[in-house]
């Protein structure tokens, strides 16, 4: 599978069975080559190691990497069985974000069913299944379904321009999002004793979940990472000496023109009417949660 699949036009028509090798002499002319197949499913070439990778040994057997979104996915072997001169093997797909690998409500799965013609190892079946959590009421959350959900859903790869992607999903207000962000850093510093609040809105996407009157909410959206989010910008600070047990955190707007919000580590939420993180902070009226 590892040659057939980085080798070239070459090595993965060699891995298809003598029939379809046949076939394919026969009918198949001027058709898009098995690099062409991996630059549109990839977003990059079979030959760019930033962005596919193939390994000889351990669990994984390929990596599609989206550097700039902090983006990995692995197809890994669960299982293998070899009965003679038929190869069956068990394959799953991993989404990583910042290293990390998330769930996502679509788990996909795949068998390829390998055959031994003229002592060489031809692929003669692939097998595909998906499990949908029906049970999990987090399969009703926008922010749960991820790139690799979609993957098999909408035929785009990691790289793909043309990938769906769900922005119709209701933005959180302001003085919401800064809430948020302070629930967010409570659970980070009950995570991280050693290290108490972060600075870092990063560290705070994804950190967790939780219930109110509307219903299943995620504290932090992965826009956050950018530091703008719905038309304002959200900065923290005063996170001196470990552990950190003081933060400040303010949302201010893109344009300009609009309340700024702010709160702390005591969780007083604020406002100013000039759109300025600092006044908010200095003297901003208490704004209604």
């Amino acid at each position: 599978m590892v040659e057939m699949f980085s080798g070239g036009d070459a090595s993965f028509k060699k891995h298809l069975t003598l029939e379809m090798q046949r076939k394919l002499r026969e009918t198949v002319k001027g058709a898009s080559s098995y690099g062409d197949f991996m630059q549109s499913f990839t977003g990059s070439s079979v030959s760019d190691p930033d962005r596919f990778q193939v390994f000889d040994l351990g669990p994984i057997l390929f990596s599609f990497n989206n550097p700039g979104q902090h983006e990995r996915y692995e197809v890994k072997i669960d299982s293998e069985q070899i009965r003679g001169d038929e190869d069956a093997m068990e394959l799953s797909l991993h989404y990583l974000r910042n290293g990390i690998e998330e769930q996502t409500p679509l788990a996909l799965r795949f068998v390829l069913n390998m055959k031994r013609q003229e002592e060489t190892w031809r692929l003669n079946a692939v097998t595909l299944s998906a499990t949908l959590p029906v049970g999990d009421p987090r399969i009703l959350e926008h922010s749960w379904w991820g790139p690799a959900a979609f993957l098999a859903a909408t035929g785009a790869g990691p790289g793909n321009s043309s990938a769906v992607v769900l922005d119709d999903r209701p933005k959180l207000s302001p003085l919401r999002a800064v809430r948020m962000i302070g629930m967010a850093e409570n659970i980070y510093a009950q995570n991280h004793p050693g290290l108490g609040y972060t600075c870092r809105l990063t560290d705070l996407v994804n950190v967790g979940k939780g219930l109110d009157e509307d219903g299943v909410y995620q504290f932090m959206d992965a826009a956050f990472a950018g530091g703008v989010y719905n038309g304002y910008r959200f900065t923290i600070s005063g996170c001196e000496h470990r552990p950190v047990r003081t933060f400040r955190v303010m949302a201010e707007p893109v344009a300009g023109k609009g309340k700024a919000y702010c709160s702390d580590h005591t969780n007083n939420l604020r406002a100013s009417d000039d759109g300025r993180g600092m006044t908010c902070l200095l003297s901003g009226k208490l704004a209604r949660k």
